[in-house]
């Protein structure tokens, strides 16, 4: 059986693996390779689906991480702290970017209507996914050993 530890680096290293492989090479190469219409409807499926693979993962780390350190301990680690900032930037992207930036895109965009609302969300949506990029990168990178043997003495 896999310790919490491992598990949970297992479910890490596949939801920053995901966002990693999506973002930086998966949509690049599907702009460089289709149609500009194309790529963009494949990348916003691509993106819809890590962004699934985030919520799930980071709803499984939260619980698992408050059964391991207990409900008054749990606020004590970064990592859960930064591990629920992901999380709800990633149910933002779900939730609400996602959906808007489709329905602006079902509006019109090739007449230049909802142009510049459309790309003041892709810039937004960018930049957070960076964040998450490097955010996941850290918890990757990074453990909480030390805390868990204070933690467990």
């Amino acid at each position: 059986m896999l310790s919490g530890y491992t598990g949970e680096r297992l479910l890490l290293t596949l939801w920053v693996g995901s966002l990693w492989a999506i973002g930086y090479l998966a949509v690049p190469m599907a702009f460089a390779n289709l149609e500009l219409h194309t790529a963009g409807d494949y990348a916003g499926k691509l993106f819809y689906a890590v962004n699934i693979i985030g919520v799930v993962s980071a709803s499984i780390l939260l619980v698992s991480r408050l059964f391991i350190f207990g409900v008054r301990a749990f606020p004590r680690y970064w990592r859960s702290w930064l591990i629920l900032l992901m999380l709800m930037v990633s149910l933002a992207f779900v939730g609400f970017i996602q959906p808007e930036m489709q329905a602006l895109k079902q509006l019109g965009l090739e007449q230049g209507n909802h142009i510049e609302q459309f790309n003041h969300l892709h810039k937004l949506s960018e930049n957070l996914y960076l964040l998450l990029s490097l955010f996941g990168l850290m918890l990757v990178l990074t453990t909480d050993k030390r805390a868990e043997a204070a933690n467990e003495a």
